[in-house]
């Protein structure tokens, strides 16, 4: 039998004789490592391709075979409270408020391929079962990152060292290096009257931080960041005069992610 198919008829047998209920509950990727490390020993150093292939097959074909995970999919109903009112101006979610694909690493596991939605007025997670119209929200304590239409969040929590300047929540990661620029995005919600209707209007407001050596720094102007960067302070004045990075409000986002990068090119 060759290396490839008897790895796979190796692991297609302990699958198929674990009981169901295991099969549901326990991370089948588990069951692949074993059948990996005991089949390792047999084939050649330059089988290993082989292996690994047969592997990501396995388990793309797992997950297919259950699309609907119990881990996902049991935290409370989400209720868009918004709805009660008839007209509004904006609305609470990142982006849009329909789903975009995204990605989860959730209660110590990755489940890619998802459609998702993010309040970021209540920071919540929301995703929609795929047999029923119900929409539920990932409990936040155990989600440790997501992505969302390719933007990606972490959550970070609070201590003695960063809670002065960053409070527990979700930051999305807009560069990720030596240096890293956060940003909390958030949106703040206010009610309004109009010839006896009420309705909601939703304002955004977002806070740019950078990670330096741990440390977390809120930046939001020119002199903020070049203060923070004053040990390659002559470089990075150059920089921002041959660019002409103005900071104002409508570049500032993309002007502190194009000098913190540069900084992380000289370190």
């Amino acid at each position: 039998m060759g290396n490839r198919t008897g790895f796979r008829y190796f692991a297609h047998k302990l699958l198929m004789n674990t009981p169901m209920s295991i099969r549901r509950s326990i991370p089948v990727l588990c069951l692949l490592l074993f059948a990996q490390r005991a089949f390792s020993q047999t084939p050649a150093p330059d089988h290993t391709p082989l292996v690994a292939a047969s592997v990501s097959q396995l388990q793309q074909e797992y997950t297919q075979a259950f699309p609907i995970n119990s881990q996902l999919y049991n935290g409370p109903e989400y209720v868009d409270f918004a709805k009660r009112y008839r007209q509004n101006i904006g609305h609470q979610f990142f982006l849009s408020p329909e789903k975009a694909a995204g990605s989860v690493h959730y209660n110590d596991h990755y489940f890619p391929d998802l459609q998702l939605v993010y309040d970021i007025l209540s920071e919540q997670v929301i995703l929609q079962q795929p047999t029923n119209p119900l929409r539920f929200r990932l409990v936040s304590e155990k989600l440790r990152e997501f992505s969302v239409a390719g933007h990606r969040f972490i959550r970070i929590e609070t201590d003695s060292t960063n809670q002065k300047v960053v409070q527990t929540g979700f930051y999305e990661v807009l560069e990720d290096n030596t240096l890293q620029v956060l940003a909390k995005r958030a949106k703040r919600m206010q009610e309004h009257v109009n010839q006896g209707q009420k309705y909601l209007e939703f304002v955004e407001t977002n806070k740019l931080f950078i990670k330096k050596s741990g440390v977390f720094y809120s930046v939001s102007s020119k002199g903020s960041v070049t203060r923070l960067l004053a040990d390659r302070s002559k470089e990075i004045q150059k920089y921002i005069r041959d660019n002409k990075l103005k900071f104002n409000k409508n570049t500032r986002e993309s002007d502190i992610i194009q000098v913190v990068r540069f900084y992380n090119s000289l370190v």
